[in-house]
This record gives C-alpha cells, sequence and structure tokens, in this order.
C-alpha cells in the first residue's frame, strides 16, 4: 500500500512545504463556516503543475495533523488515474 502524500497542518503563511520534489507555498489562512456550523480554519497553498509548470491552487483545512495531498496538477493535467513520476532517488 502506498504511503498517503501530506502537508504539515498547520502552515504559517509564507510556509513551505516539499511533498516529494514538489514545492507547496502557503499564501492564506482564512475562516470558514462548515455546511454544519462549525467554525475552521481553511489554508490556501501555490504549487507548480509537475507536467507544465502551470501554477495552480490548494486548499486544504488547518488542522493538528498531516493534511493529505489529493492534487499535484493544474486543472488541464489532472487526471486522478494517472500517478506523478517520482525522480530517482526521492522517496514515494
Amino acid at each position: 500500500m502506498r504511503k498517503p502524500l501530506s502537508l504539515p497542518g498547520q502552515p504559517t503563511i509564507g510556509g513551505v512545504a516539499f511533498v516529494q520534489h514538489q514545492r507547496f507555498e502557503c499564501v492564506e489562512i482564512r475562516p470558514h463556516t462548515t455546511r454544519d456550523g462549525r467554525h475552521i480554519e481553511l489554508t490556501r497553498w501555490l504549487g507548480h503543475c509537475t507536467d507544465c509548470g502551470a501554477p495552480f491552487d490548494l486548499v486544504t483545512p488547518r488542522r493538528a495533523g498531516a493534511v493529505r495531498v489529493d492534487r499535484r496538477r493544474c486543472a488541464e493535467h489532472r487526471d486522478p488515474k494517472r500517478r506523478v513520476k517520482v525522480l530517482a532517488g526521492a522517496e514515494a
């Protein structure tokens, strides 16, 4: 079974995290109210597509533990059936 890829759950604005060799920068933390009325914070990350290098946003909840990364490509290249190729020597 593959290990889930994750970002830190409580970053600061301007913080940088790497998923394998892909860089994500925390650019915004904003309050959000869920459908059931809970107040949480969302983190907006800026990353670059692994295929073309175009910038894209990724929004994750801001919480104590690590947050799973479900997207690593821009909208044009997104395909859930296709995995991102890992460079030699990078952790899978």
